[in-house]
């Protein structure tokens, strides 16, 4: 780690959002995030998807895709 306050992550999966894109992100408590939630809009509706820590070894960090999230609480989106 370096003495700034964020750090070079990239993420890995098998849609676009986590196509080897890479974003920079904050310490948490001095660390490197375990665990990172990414968020997109995709066709008018906000996609939420999560991230776990990969092998530590230089920056960039990797991340890989582990689950979507949904919202519990709306109404199914089912085209007819």
């Amino acid at each position: 780690m370096s003495e700034n306050d964020t750090y070079r992550a990239i993420f890995y999966g098998a849609n676009p959002i986590a196509a080897g894109t890479e974003h920079e992100l904050k310490y948490v408590n001095g660390e490197y995030a375990q665990e990172v939630t990414l968020e997109v809009e995709e066709d008018g509706q906000i996609v939420r998807r999560v991230f776990t820590l990969g092998h530590v070894t230089e920056e960039p960090i990797s991340y890989r895709y582990v689950e979507d999230l949904h919202d519990e609480t709306g109404e199914a989106d089912v085209p007819n």
